[in-house]
């Protein structure tokens, strides 16, 4: 029976300081997605959207709620594997390899307004003489 009693209180801070930390997280969250939010309402009142200013703020709106809800998800390895997926349409095989080679390249540039995701690639090639 004295095990239960040191078992106790040791069960009852581990279960505290496991509530504290999903305190934690669930505050940064939401106070990256309220960021995130006034983000976007800035890029709406400056006009800098291609979108009207009611449909941009209601999207803002939305998706702060979305967030704060849990339900936004990062779709960065699917975004990839889309991508990456998109370079099969080139038939020869150092095509196709430039392609993987700009998609997964940083930094990459451009907007939306502007028509998307602009990626550039060098590539030098020595000619022997």
């Amino acid at each position: 029976m004295k095990r239960f009693t040191f078992a106790a209180p040791v069960l009852t801070a581990a279960l505290l300081m496991a509530s504290a930390a999903t305190s934690a997280q669930s505050a940064t969250a939401g106070s990256d997605a309220r960021a995130r939010y006034e983000q976007e309402r800035q890029a709406c009142m400056t006009n800098n959207t291609q979108d009207t200013l009611a449909t941009c703020l209601r999207d803002a709106t939305n998706a702060y709620d979305a967030a704060r809800k849990g339900q936004l998800s990062d779709p960065g390895p699917i975004a990839m594997a889309n991508a990456t997926q998109r370079c099969e349409a080139f038939q020869n095989a150092q095509d196709r390899a430039e392609c993987v080679r700009r998609v997964e390249s940083d930094p990459a540039s451009g907007s939306v307004p502007g028509g998307g995701v602009l990626r550039e690639s060098v590539t030098t090639t020595v000619v022997p003489q």
